[in-house]
């Protein structure tokens, strides 16, 4: 019976059509090759995704510190303005200079040098012979007396018989102008034989390169103004400001021979 209950189920098998294998395992393999490409995507996707952000992470901190400035956008048709071009300098054209003359800066330089003091002796306390009380004509014929050699012009003297003149001094390589004042302020004491020197810097300033003071024990003063950057040298101003013949009284002689010579000598504008 068994075996007769097994060879029917075998003939009812046989006479049934085999299932779509084919059809199976074509599905199956398309369904696995759509899931690997879907599978690719996504990695290569987050990958970019991954790149991108860490880029723009990076931007943010580079550019974390400094502020955002506003874009402005030129009006159509508009070229952007172009900054100005700076002005060019002033050309000046290289010229001959007069001797002893320079040219004048808008701003000095200052000069670094200390105002000296020193203690000349002359060796004579006083000029021998009669005395005359002092004139600008006597100032003068002093003073040309005691310049190196050169040519002096253009002398003029002070009004209301101030005690200060001036005059040119053209020594061939420089020439400048030189003044000279005569003060004096009484005292008791005696006129001595040692003036006290003071040197003066005027810093950068060629109308006045320096100033030389002397002064004596009795109050006289003597004040000469080397202009024109310095015609004279230190040591030539200093001579001349300690000559002992200097003084609200001079010699006699001296006296007539300058008023002579310098009576008639321009006036100083005041």
């Amino acid at each position: 019976m068994t075996e007769d209950l097994r060879a029917l189920m075998r003939a009812e098998l046989s006479g049934e059509r085999p299932p779509p294998l084919g059809d199976v395992v074509g599905a199956a393999v398309r369904d696995g090759r759509r899931i690997r490409r879907q599978r690719r995507r996504f990695a290569v996707v987050a990958a970019v995704s991954a790149g991108l952000l860490g880029v723009v992470v990076s931007a943010g901190f580079a550019t974390g510190a400094a502020p955002r400035r506003a874009v402005v956008a030129e009006p159509a048709g508009q070229q952007p303005a172009m900054p100005a071009a700076p002005a060019p300098a002033p050309m000046t054209r290289a010229g001959q200079l007069s001797p002893g003359s320079v040219p004048v800066t808008a701003t000095p330089p200052a000069t670094g040098a200390p105002e000296r003091s020193l203690a000349v002796h002359s060796g004579v306390e006083r000029a021998a012979g009669p005395r005359k009380k002092a004139t600008t004509g006597a100032m003068l014929h002093l003073l040309t007396e005691l310049l190196p050699p050169g040519r002096a012009s253009r002398a003029a003297v002070a009004a209301d018989e101030d005690l200060r003149v001036q005059i040119d001094l053209d020594r061939g390589d420089r020439a400048g102008l030189l003044g000279l004042t005569v003060g004096r302020q009484p005292t008791d004491a005696a006129r001595g034989a040692t003036a006290t020197v003071s040197i003066v810097p005027v810093a950068g300033d060629c109308e006045q390169g320096y100033l030389v003071v002397s002064r004596w024990p009795d109050g006289t003063s003597v004040r000469l103004d080397a202009a024109s950057c310095a015609v004279l040298t230190i040591d030539e101003a200093v001579r001349i400001a300690t000559d002992p013949r200097w003084g609200p009284v001079m010699d006699a002689d001296l006296v007539d021979r300058g008023n002579a010579r310098f009576g008639r000598a321009p006036v100083l504008a005041p």
